[in-house]
């Protein structure tokens, strides 16, 4: 059986509800991943609750598309869809989506289309979870930013999650 939070509409945390549904099988593109670590992130909270209103224009304008909440997650791939050539059973795999992804479960199955990537060497779940939403933003950010090499730069918030990847990315750039 597969355990997941769970609710119908938008909604405060108080309001998820605990499930127990069948383990899910993978669509041709999707692989069935066993999660071990999700995060809930400020993403999550706006996904979950709907608020600010201008998260509904990626969530889901009346209600959220993924019943399930979650956004990232890190975990074990357990099966593999007909067109999936990346992935293989047993693979340590990764990934967010600020849209949501409906990873507050113990097994999901998700599109190969998502920004998911096999973890590292090295690297544990919860390492691999933990870099995920900062390192988006901070990475969509830099990307925009135009920034050249010699430039100074200042990162307002370089303590958080986003501010402190990016002076990483800033640094490796």
């Amino acid at each position: 059986m597969n355990k997941l939070a769970y609710r119908k509409a938008y909604c405060p945390p108080g309001k998820i509800q605990v499930l127990q549904k069948d383990i899910p099988s993978p669509k041709p593109n999707e692989i069935l991943v066993k999660v071990h670590v999700t995060t809930i992130n400020r993403t999550d909270v706006g996904v979950l609750t709907g608020y600010p209103l201008a998260i509904r224009l990626f969530a889901g304008i009346v209600k959220p598309t993924f019943a399930i909440p979650g956004t990232d997650f890190a975990g074990e791939v357990q099966a593999l869809g007909s067109n999936i050539k990346k992935y293989r059973v047993g693979d340590r795999v990764f990934g967010f989506c600020d849209n949501g992804l409906g990873t507050q479960g113990q097994y999901v199955c998700l599109d190969q289309k998502y920004a998911i990537d096999l973890i590292p060497d090295g690297i544990d779940y919860p390492t691999a979870v933990a870099s995920l939403e900062g390192a988006h933003y901070a990475l969509m950010y830099v990307n925009h930013s135009k920034v050249q090499k010699g430039q100074k730069v200042v990162v307002n918030g370089a303590t958080g999650g986003i501010g402190s990847a990016m002076i990483q990315l800033l640094k490796a750039k």
